[in-house]
């Protein structure tokens, strides 16, 4: 059945209903599992909302198209936006994402979440039209991705951590030259800096560093600690 028809039946506003309860809660159903911030009902209404605002479109659509067959001369002063109430659906969604972002200490967490529940919401648009061929892959594709894709993510992404480390060094060595024998010996160890702050007054230093997971920090501590011109050297 083409989504753009001259009628909608109650069979088919169930069948959409339908579909998006089922795919909104497919996608509740994993971030609930995994105790997020919105969980199965969160998905469904989402879903199930953005449908009823394309149907609702749809009946204005039809309405619209059918008075002007009945009224040809009306035609030419009917308009529509068939994408208005939508587009304000997709920015609405956004809001509700940001609730479930959550930021603790330098963590950021939930966004994984927000955006499954803009994905969701625009999915429930596209089945509110009838645009099952688009809405039913796209459901199964965002359900690979929250699935499949984090042992991927795990495996590859989350196999490092960021450690903080201070280093102070020897007063009345060069500042320069500790910082670069400093660096060569991280780079010997396969550690990336992601970031470093000078501190050449107090004769300090703080790196950022990205380290593997199997690597524990008291092994930096203990290699860098080695060198003579280092006087302390502590985790933050």
């Amino acid at each position: 059945m083409h989504p753009f028809t001259l009628e909608l039946t109650y069979q088919e506003i169930i069948i959409r209903i339908t579909l998006s309860v089922i795919i909104g809660g497919m996608i509740g159903y994993e971030r609930g599992h995994n105790n997020r911030p919105a969980g199965f009902r969160t998905h469904i209404l989402v879903c199930l909302g953005a449908t009823i605002v394309s149907l609702i479109q749809d009946f204005l659509r039809i309405n619209i198209l059918n008075l002007a067959i009945a009224y040809p001369e009306a035609s030419k002063v009917l308009k529509t936006d068939l994408g208005r109430i939508g587009a304000q659906v997709v920015s609405g969604i956004g809001f509700l994402g940001a609730g479930t972002i959550m930021r603790d200490k330098g963590f950021i967490g939930g966004l994984t979440t927000a955006a499954s529940i803009w994905a969701t919401g625009c999915i429930g648009l596209g089945i509110g039209w009838g645009f099952y061929q688009l809405a039913i892959p796209a459901g199964i594709a965002i359900l690979i991705v929250l699935v499949t894709l984090k042992a991927v993510e795990r495996s590859i992404i989350e196999n490092k951590h960021i450690v903080k480390m201070s280093i102070s060094f020897k007063e009345g060595t060069r500042y320069s030259d500790n910082i670069l024998d400093t660096y060569e010996t991280l780079k010997r160890m396969n550690i990336e800096i992601k970031n470093l702050k000078k501190n050449k007054e107090e004769n300090k230093i703080l790196y950022t560093l990205i380290m593997s997971k199997q690597m524990e920090p008291c092994e930096i501590m203990c290699e860098l600690s080695k060198s003579e011109y280092v006087t302390q050297i502590y985790e933050i």
